[in-house]
């Protein structure tokens, strides 16, 4: 890869001159001037005005003395900064928007179309990163390969990741996926799809129209409660388990049916569960801390779960139960002191 991978930091405002410069300092350690501009390539001229503006930008820390002394600040340093500032202007202009938006708000279920391979692993990439909550994914190798590296972050962010890969997906590779992650293996092709939140969904055609390479997006509810069972029942139920997260700390989810595989499985292993849960009761919003008791599965029918709290039994369903008390908006699940 070589320089090509310092090359991506232009997008940062960093020019390439710049970028040598930082590249040197990260590589070979804190230099003069002299000593970068020969390692570096750049003109001996311009040596000062590349790196106040490297500083101005917080790439490097200077030494002042005798002799001006450089250092790179860290990366991890650098894009934490970035990232920061990016979802600070993120939320200030969804709120803007949200403000002076002038449309009418959408009433049909619209579906958007994404074209182009690159373009979806992008999306997929993007609704990863967004997560608040939950991630369930069903991705091909090379897909998973391309957003592998964020899931650590948004597991230390505390957002659950279900995964489930196919058999383009080499067997020892699976050993290598981010502990956190509850992953799930299928011996068949590739079927890609992405819920995050019960807010997004993505389902990769592959070549379904025109023999191109697209995807569905969508954030419509009813169209949502039903890809999210399809996932369920074509994808995720038939998958074997790979690995759980053993030392788990909480869950937070928002679907009822992944919340209930993960309280069967600890149950199960007769490890004690308590929830905190947002959710609907008689159309008026409820907020319940309990101990979880047990599920109740139907295949088709119900996936329900039983909560108790201050004497009281709650039967607990998705957002859009019939039979249960209440109807699950999101809950944390937690080991049970």
């Amino acid at each position: 890869m070589g320089e090509d991978i310092f090359s991506s930091l232009s997008r940062f405002g960093l020019s390439n001159y710049e970028i040598k410069l930082y590249r040197v300092l990260l590589l070979y350690g804190p230099n003069t001037p002299t000593g970068a501009v020969k390692i570096a390539g750049v003109p001996q001229p311009r040596i000062y005005d590349l790196f106040n503006a490297l500083q101005e930008k917080g790439f490097v820390d200077v030494v002042t003395g005798k002799k001006h002394l450089y250092r790179a600040v860290p990366v991890d340093t650098v894009m934490r900064k970035e990232m920061l500032w990016m979802d600070n202007y993120m939320q200030e202009l969804d709120t803007y928007i949200e403000k002076h938006i002038e449309t009418v708000p959408l009433k049909d279920p619209y579906i958007w179309f994404v074209k182009g391979n690159k373009n979806v692993q992008d999306r997929i990439k993007s609704m990863v990163y967004s997560a608040r909550n939950e991630i369930i994914m069903a991705l091909s190798h090379e897909s998973y390969k391309y957003i592998s590296t964020i899931l650590p972050r948004q597991i230390k962010n505390g957002i659950t990741v279900g995964l489930v890969l196919f058999n383009d997906t080499p067997k020892k590779e699976l050993l290598n996926v981010p502990e956190g992650v509850i992953l799930k293996f299928i011996d068949g092709k590739p079927l890609e799809m992405v819920l995050v939140d019960r807010t997004w969904v993505l389902s990769n055609l592959k070549g379904g129209i025109d023999n191109g390479d697209y995807a569905i997006y969508l954030e419509e509810d009813q169209l949502l409660h039903a890809l999210s069972y399809y996932f369920y029942y074509e994808i995720w139920a038939p998958s074997e388990y790979v690995k759980f997260p053993g030392d788990f700390v909480y869950y937070r989810l928002t679907n009822i049916w992944l919340a209930c595989d993960i309280i069967d499985y600890y149950l199960k292993n007769n490890i004690n569960l308590k929830g905190e849960l947002n959710g609907f009761c008689k159309n008026n919003d409820i907020t319940i801390k309990g101990n979880i008791i047990k599920t109740e599965r139907i295949n088709g029918k119900r996936q329900t779960f039983y909560i108790s709290s201050e004497g009281k039994t709650y039967s607990v369903g998705g957002k859009s139960a019939l039979y249960e008390d209440i109807k699950l908006i999101n809950i944390t699940i937690t080991r049970a002191v």
